[in-house]
């Protein structure tokens, strides 16, 4: 059995055992709701919770070709909706962070005001499933552990809110998926002219190299950081800077030697496969963290973290569908966007069949980012004072 514990012992052998078995849990249907990819985030939680896990490398580096990818797609149609839809959403960002802050504050307040304020702030960004968020929030508290800790509890069931609520919502409420992706693909026809739009379907190679170079400077201008008074500096991230850059890339369609308007299977495969082993790798490192939590408050982080999530998904979809009437495709990416939810965005995509969301996703993004930075800070400063 020696053999046994040496494959256990090796990342890549337990990640892609999460990535087979969650393939499988995905095809299973439930009426009209499957899994799909995100399967693999359950069967990883699972695996988690036996006491396997993986590097972090793992995570980061998937996260980056994921969003690298999604970028290079989405980039024709990004400056078409922002003018289209701009202010909306720009409001969409402000409003589902705004949510997620207060509703975390009043939870925190009604579960007696116990919880330390780095926790508190972790489990909002957590809930969120927003990277940056935490970054913001271990900047401004000045330590890691307690928000890392808040983070890693709501993290999964940030995750699983954004997963049933794209995969739940079209069911519930009626909304035909297929519809909404032609209706939108029409204005999009409609919008840049039968020339543009043959051009862009114009087949193109795979550039290695383009997609390199947008990992490579993605991640730089994630690193730098800006000054913002009163909130020290501010940064994109690993998964903001890429995302920026490949957007940004993608619209130029060529930088010098390199083109940047790629084969789009080739694109669509590499998105397919390193969402799955993203997902994987966040349930094999959040399993063990779930029975931690219930040794100490962790029943009531989990609600609050739980909660937290519904309440910003809820306005969101309120906003974008019910006042604004927006295309359930750009919504179900822009909600994500406006969470700066990586893994909310996979989700999206995988159960609208279609990269369109993107568009939206990077359409609130950068305001959610600023906002999550803000309301991360004032929920610290907030909860200490109970």
């Amino acid at each position: 059995m020696a053999w046994a514990v040496s494959l256990l012992d090796n990342d890549i052998f337990v990640l892609s055992v999460a990535v087979l078995s969650g393939l499988a849990l995905g095809r299973l249907r439930w009426g009209r709701v499957s899994l799909g990819v995100s399967g693999t985030l359950f069967t990883g939680l699972a695996l988690g919770l036996w006491g396997l896990s993986v590097s972090r490398a793992f995570f980061s580096w998937n996260l980056v070709v994921f969003v690298v990818s999604v970028g290079l797609l989405a980039a024709e149609d990004v400056v078409l909706f922002l003018k289209q839809w701009g202010l909306r959403f720009v409001l969409l960002g402000v409003a589902v962070t705004a949510t997620g802050a207060l509703s975390t504050f009043l939870f925190a307040v009604l579960a007696g005001g116990g919880i330390h304020p780095h926790v508190v702030a972790g489990t909002y960004v957590g809930a969120l499933t927003s990277s940056p968020g935490l970054g913001a929030a271990v900047e401004a508290a000045g330590e890691a552990g307690l928000i890392t800790a808040g983070y890693t509890i709501a993290y999964p069931f940030g995750v699983l809110a954004v997963v049933l609520f794209v995969q739940l919502v079209p069911v519930i409420a009626g909304i035909d998926v297929a519809r909404e992706r032609a209706e939108l693909k029409r204005f999009i026809r409609d919008a840049k002219g039968d020339r543009n739009a043959s051009l862009a379907s114009t087949p193109t190679v795979f550039s290695l190299a383009s997609f390199a170079a947008c990992v490579v400077f993605g991640m730089l201008l994630g690193s730098v950081e800006l000054p913002v008074p009163g909130l020290g500096g501010v940064s994109l991230g690993s998964t903001g800077g890429a995302l920026v850059v490949s957007l940004l890339a993608g619209v130029a369609g060529r930088i010098g030697p390199l083109e940047m308007r790629m084969n789009r299977n080739v694109l669509s495969a590499l998105r397919v496969f390193s969402l799955a082993f993203f997902l994987a790798s966040v349930g094999l490192m959040s399993g063990p963290a779930v029975l931690e939590v219930f040794r100490c408050d962790g029943c009531a982080l989990l609600l609050i973290g739980a909660a937290t999530a519904v309440l910003s998904l809820a306005v969101g979809y309120l906003l974008g569908r019910k006042l604004w009437k927006l295309n359930w495709i750009l919504l179900a990416g822009a909600i994500c966007g406006a969470m700066t939810s990586t893994p909310g965005l996979g989700a999206a995509i995988d159960a609208t069949g279609t990269e369109d969301c993107a568009a939206g996703y990077g359409a609130t993004y950068p305001v959610a980012l600023f906002c999550m930075v803000l309301f991360t800070t004032l929920l610290i400063a907030g909860t200490r004072l109970l």
